[in-house]
């Protein structure tokens, strides 16, 4: 339901959060209803998406629906919501707009509350409230109690941290108690009556009217020229500039000076002072400039080793530099100590330096020798056999690096011959032998071994003065040797010892041990014997 309200040109401001357009229905009220007295607070008009969670209801409201007291109602964006109770009180919520209701029906009377956290919310009571009957709307910084009026509620948290609530009066009167955001009041209350506006600003720790453009805490609001967007830009409007028009009839109220151009160093500044209510320049006067101040030296660009630095005086004002001066490079620090900076490898070279204490430079190199390859031991790939070459490898265990190669065929490994047909003097013989390892068996004949003529035979035996003779055979097979007969020399005697060369026979005498002869003074083949 609409009210006169809305074709003003106060109705005319969008004063959505977020900057969210205001659409013509306002956001609906809930409220739990314990007392008959209430049972005629409904759902009027719903456009968009608005939800209600209570007691009795937890999701979306549309038209006809009943709210009861401790509900919590929340407009989303593109969205609104109108509430009637007692066929006389009308709330209007706009998009982004979040509230409880608490509400009650005594005998004494009834009453009413409506407990904002955001948004925007239109209030229009048609009737005066009976004797003992209350309606507030309470924000985190304020309450605003009333009786019979038409007025607007706007809050939010602003980019200072401040929590903000913009009041505007249509009709009739409405009394604001301050209160900080831990629900303390601050006993400051003032009342505002048709077509004043007023902004209150706090946090945990304080709440304060924000100072007005006409009356101390109160705003004259210029709708027409007021621009169509969210509420933070009326906020600022308030906050930094007039809204009431030059035209409007007033004596002008001077302020103070207000800088509008800061003087710099070397340029002037602007200053003027202001109509307090319609914010016309009444002055303007200009402020000279300041001049530098030269400050202490500080270090712009540390020295390093090889590169000087700079360090600067600038002006304390404007950071302008007034005056540089050159640092002189500190020089390198050889350190005593060698550092490895690359390690050596199996096959390539490291290297170890001097480096300079202070930018780790390096002054002085010297070569580290490589370490050569540390093999592990030898994996067999692939085995070598009597007449195949094999393969194997191993691995270095720093690097990782593998090498291949070929091992040599083993060879046979034969085992001794063996005669399978043993060869004569006259026939050939055939003998074998067998790899241990493969098992390959060789054959190879033997040659006839010839006679061997080494055995000698005596046919006549040689005596002390007659020789005799014999014949050579074979020491194997006994075949005597051809044209093998020969002579064998006499012996000659073999004397014994000296015998006789006593008294019955001084003569001395010789026997031959083999034939028995004897001889006076012999010799080996005397034949003069007896």
């Amino acid at each position: 339901m609409k009210t006169a309200f809305l074709s003003t040109l106060k109705g005319k401001i969008i004063v959505a959060v977020a900057g969210v357009v205001l659409i013509g229905a306002v956001i609906g009220g809930i409220f739990l209803l314990r007392n008959a007295s209430y049972r005629s607070i409904i759902v009027d008009a719903v456009e968009g998406t608005v939800t209600a969670k209570g007691e009795k209801k937890d999701g979306a409201l549309i038209k006809g629906e009943h709210l009861y007291s401790g509900d919590a109602v929340r407009v989303e964006s593109l969205s609104g919501l109108t509430m009637c109770a007692d066929k006389s009180k009308y709330l209007y919520a706009d998009a982004e707009t979040a509230f409880k209701i608490e509400a009650s029906g005594k005998s004494k009377g009834k009453e009413m509350k409506i407990v904002m956290s955001e948004g925007s919310t239109l209030h229009e009571l048609k009737e005066k409230l009976g004797k003992n009957d209350t309606y507030e709307v309470d924000t985190p910084n304020s309450t605003m109690a009333v009786r019979g009026t038409t007025f607007r509620v706007t809050c939010y948290r602003g980019n200072d941290g401040y929590f903000y609530t913009l009041l505007e009066v249509t009709e009739g009167n409405v009394l604001v108690r301050l209160k900080t955001e831990d629900g303390t009041y601050t006993g400051v209350e003032k009342m505002f009556g048709a077509g004043e506006s007023a902004l209150i600003r706090g946090n945990s720790k304080l709440s304060e009217f924000v100072p007005g453009n006409y009356k101390e805490e109160t705003w004259i609001l210029d709708y027409p020229h007021l621009p169509e967007d969210s509420v933070e830009r009326l906020v600022v409007l308030i906050t930094e500039g007039s809204l009431v028009p030059e035209s409007f009839e007033h004596e002008h109220v001077i302020g103070n000076w207000e800088i509008v151009t800061e003087a710099g160093c070397e340029t002037a500044g602007t200053q003027v002072k202001k109509c307090k209510l319609c914010g016309k320049v009444m002055e303007s006067e200009e402020i000279a400039a300041t001049g530098h101040k030269i400050g202490d030296w500080v270090v712009e660009t540390e020295p390093t080793c090889e590169t000087d630095g700079t360090q600067v005086k600038k002006c304390e004002y404007c950071n302008k530099v007034m005056e540089t001066e050159a640092i002189k490079a500190t020089g390198h620090v050889k350190s005593s100590e060698w550092t490895v900076v690359l390690e050596a490898g199996c096959e390539t070279e490291g290297r170890s330096a001097r480096l300079c204490e202070i930018c780790k430079k390096e002054l002085e190199t010297r070569t580290i020798k490589a370490t050569g390859h540390k093999y592990g031991k030898w994996e067999v790939l692939k085995a070598s056999t009597c007449t195949a070459k094999g393969e194997r490898k191993h691995v270095c265990e720093t690097c990782g690096k593998e090498v291949t190669e070929e091992t040599r065929a083993l060879g046979h490994a034969f085992s001794g011959w063996t005669d399978t047909v043993v060869a004569t003097c006259t026939t050939a013989g055939e003998h074998t032998r067998k790899c241990t390892r493969c098992g390959l068996t060789e054959k190879e004949t033997v040659a006839a071994l010839g006679h061997d003529y080494s055995e000698e035979v005596t046919d006549v035996q040689p005596g002390c003065l007659t020789g005799g003779s014999g014949h050579t055979v074979c020491s194997r097979c006994g075949a005597d040797q051809p044209n093998g007969g020969y002579e064998i020399a006499r012996l000659g005697h073999d004397w014994g010892p000296e015998q006789g060369g006593t008294q019955m026979d001084p003569n001395t005498w010789y026997e031959c041990l083999r034939c028995h002869k004897c001889a006076y003074e012999p010799t080996p083949y005397q034949t003069n014997l007896w």
